[in-house]
């Protein structure tokens, strides 16, 4: 199964009772606002069926929500990052293809924070949620021809 979380808060299963996960993944991603009172950031993460989500008692997130795609800004201006762990925690912004090593001109407001972009590296909500469909359905991977750009948290 699939979690949603809003705003590294919020969390629900990513399903189809309201409408098709695609469509379900476009209606998050349109509703970002980029505020920090409102919705600035959108993440999918996979869970297996029998890890006890969300009240068993030895159910622990730890282990299954460090790997994630997450959006963050509005639904016009976001960008994409993709977390993996497994031995080292590794953490990337998502782009079209570009060199990344060209200067990041652009901006993305994610919660009253401007966080510096690269013109391949900013989505609207449509073209995020191919991104994230084909993340839903491949389990943990983009599409070829995007670009990922290691980005250091530490």
């Amino acid at each position: 199964m699939f979690i949603n979380t809003t705003n590294s808060a919020r969390e629900s299963q990513l399903t189809a009772d309201f409408r098709p996960i695609k469509d379900q993944i476009g209606r998050m991603l349109g509703l970002l606002d980029g505020q920090s009172d409102g919705r600035f950031a959108y993440a999918i993460w996979w869970l297996p069926d029998d890890a006890g989500w969300p009240d068993a008692p030895e159910y622990e997130a730890g282990e299954y929500d460090l790997n994630y795609l997450q959006a963050g800004g509005t639904a016009e201006r976001m960008s994409v990052d993709l977390q993996i762990s497994g031995g080292q925690m590794r953490h990337f912004i998502v782009g079209r293809d570009h060199d990344v090593d060209e200067p990041l001109t652009e901006s993305v407001t994610v919660a009253g924070t401007e966080h510096a972009r690269h013109p391949a590296e900013v989505f609207d909500a449509d073209e995020a949620t191919e991104l994230f469909f084909h993340y839903y359905e491949h389990r943990g991977t983009v599409p070829d021809g995007y670009v990922l750009r290691p980005l250091d948290l530490s």
